[in-house]
């Protein structure tokens, strides 16, 4: 067996865990769509992870009354069979679960296009990155910095 069909095996195994796998995990809050004009406060460009033909852009953003959202633009994409694909802000460009405060669960993207996930308020600045996680699987699907 080559080593470009152990790789392709080992890629189909990981994606099909992810598949199969139940876990507990948040509801999907996203909203389509923010009416009136938003200000984009920071953005980053998705890279693609894990062979997860991930694209798009996270921006953090604030609307006309002050609340803030993090937003997955119209061509947002990734693999979305998994059924746990999870959005997260981070402090870094990999995600560190076992550090807390590294870290801010967003919410589930179960679908392409536009997400916007509300804020309480003001992200922490230490956040500077957004993350798309197969959660399942424990693997990043991609990030993006945040500038």
């Amino acid at each position: 067996m080559t080593n470009f069909n152990r790789m392709l095996v080992i890629m189909l195994l990981i994606f099909s865990s992810c598949e199969s796998e139940k876990e507990k995990l948040p509801k999907d809050d996203s909203i389509a769509d923010v009416p009136g004009t938003l200000e984009v406060l920071k953005s980053g460009t998705l890279s693609n992870q894990s062979g997860a033909g991930t694209r798009g852009t996270v921006q953090l953003v604030r609307d006309q009354a002050g609340k803030y959202y993090v937003s997955l633009s119209d061509n947002f994409t990734t693999k979305f069979s998994t059924g746990t694909v999870t959005v997260y802000l981070s402090t870094s460009s990999s995600l560190r679960l076992n550090e807390s405060g590294s870290f801010q669960l967003l919410g589930l993207a179960n679908r392409a296009g536009a997400h916007f996930y509300p804020l309480a308020s003001s992200p922490d600045p230490k956040f500077t990155h957004g993350i798309i996680w197969c959660g399942a699987a424990a693997i990043p699907f991609g990030n993006a910095l945040l500038e």
